[in-house]
This record gives C-alpha cells, sequence and structure tokens, in this order.
C-alpha cells in the first residue's frame, strides 16, 4: 500500500498548470524523498505512465495514462448516448435492458433498466458476468478483432454456469460465427436458468467494440418467436448509438 500510495502522490503533482515538472518539482510536490522519487518516475517511464523529455529532464503524463482516461471519457460518452435509446427500449419491451463493457476477460454491466414485471431479471450495476456464457459477453467477444479473440477464447475457463453453458472451445468458436452473422447473441438459460437474453454489439468511430446492449427476461416470456423481434429491434437500437458514437457504417 505504500508504493501505491507514493505512486499516486507523484502522479497528482501534475495538473493541467503544470504538465512537466522536474524530479525537484516532484520531490516537493510528492513531499517523498529524493531518491524515491526518481525511483519510482523511472520506472513509471518504463511503463508509459510517465514520459521524461531527455533535453530538459522534465516528466510528463504518459501515454498510457492517456489511455486510461480515454477510456473513462469513452464509457462515459457511451452512457450519455445510449442512455435515451435504451429507456426507449425498455418501455418498448418491459424486460431489464443491460449495458456492458469489457473488462479483462469479463463483461461488466455499467448502465441500464430494470423491468418492473413481477417476474423479472435483476439489474445490478457493476455486476461481472463470463463473456462466455452470457448475451452480452458473447455479443462483444464475437465482434473483437480476429486475433483478439482467437488469444481470448484460448484464455477463458468454460466453466459450466448450467447444464445450457457452452463448455466447448470449438463449439464457440461456431456460436460466434452465427453471432456475427446473424448480428446478435443469443443466451437460452447458458449463464442462469430460466433466463433468456439478446445482446448486441455497440461500435465507436474506429470500428471498434466498445460495448454491447442487452434485453433479458424469463424464458417463458421470451420464446423463439420474441427473441428473433427483439433481436431486429435491438439491431435498430445499437446501430442508432454506434452511429451517435461516429460508427458511420451498416452492421
Amino acid at each position: 500500500m505504500q508504493s501505491v500510495e507514493r505512486i499516486v502522490r507523484i502522479v497528482n503533482s501534475f495538473s493541467l498548470e503544470k504538465s512537466k515538472l522536474s524530479l525537484d518539482d516532484l520531490t516537493k510536490k510528492s513531499g517523498l524523498p529524493k531518491a524515491t522519487v526518481y525511483r519510482i518516475a523511472e520506472a513509471l517511464c518504463k511503463e508509459h505512465m510517465l514520459e521524461k523529455d531527455t533535453l530538459t529532464s522534465t516528466y510528463r503524463i504518459g501515454i498510457k495514462l492517456f489511455e486510461l482516461g480515454s477510456l473513462y471519457l469513452s464509457s462515459m460518452r457511451l452512457k450519455d448516448v445510449a442512455f435515451t435509446e435504451m429507456e426507449k427500449l425498455h418501455l418498448k419491451t418491459g424486460e431489464t435492458i443491460h449495458m456492458g463493457i469489457l473488462d479483462g476477460n469479463e463483461v461488466v454491466s455499467i448502465e441500464g433498466f430494470e423491468s418492473s414485471r413481477s417476474l423479472h431479471t435483476k439489474l445490478l450495476i457493476g455486476k461481472r458476468a463470463p463473456l462466455y456464457c452470457t448475451a452480452v459477453g458473447k455479443a462483444i467477444l464475437a465482434f473483437l478483432p480476429d486475433a483478439d479473440r482467437e488469444e481470448m477464447i484460448e484464455a477463458l475457463d468454460l466453466v459450466p454456469q448450467t447444464s445450457r453453458t457452452i463448455t466447448d472451445k470449438n463449439t464457440l468458436r461456431e456460436e460466434l460465427e452465427t453471432i456475427r452473422l446473424r448480428g446478435t447473441a443469443f443466451d437460452k438459460g447458458e449463464n442462469e436458468e430460466g433466463v433468456a437474453c439478446v445482446g448486441a454489439p455497440v461500435f465507436d468511430s474506429s470500428g471498434e467494440v466498445v460495448a454491447s446492449i442487452s434485453i433479458s427476461g424469463p424464458i417463458f416470456r421470451m420464446g423463439e418467436k420474441v427473441m428473433f423481434e427483439y433481436s431486429n429491434l435491438l439491431k435498430e437500437v445499437v446501430e442508432r448509438i454506434s452511429f451517435a458514437l461516429g460508427h458511420g457504417s451498416q452492421m
């Protein structure tokens, strides 16, 4: 914890007014010993968290921290853009609507609307779920770049959540190919018994999948016909959200 606190103190030394700092500046602002500041700053440079100007011997925020900050801004803009569309989808279907983003080998729920029906799926913001057996997860996994998707599949441990969970990686690859062709992912009780879900990917201006949105409810309300109706409805919704994020091509 002490090391983490020292790193935070050094990073927090930078500001809009003081974006470049010398070793003496960092030592003064952080209140840490100069040797400690130098050691941590140089280590952060190796990880691209900081950058060092060799001509002036000053440090500044590195590209890695910029990338992490951009991820935060992207997720906030994503939520702003998607909120109204998700609300409309919730009112139209009466079911629970989730939006999830990729984090490691899981999908994390960051926004949504919970159904008011007596029997419905719960919405828990911040909840993590497997990629391979949820509609929100498979919708993201299917549309990752080929190399990234294959690397992710190899790293996944396909633990059965229910009797319907896909536990064979070749079967999962076939499922993901079907999802890419259809444009949406189905989960018919693969993650939770009695729960069905339809998910579709959201793309940004670079064409990368940045999130997915799903409609979920009890299987008895979401039969085959309803699943395909929701699939078509969801594709229209994510296309509008993707367009608002700068993705201009048709899915």
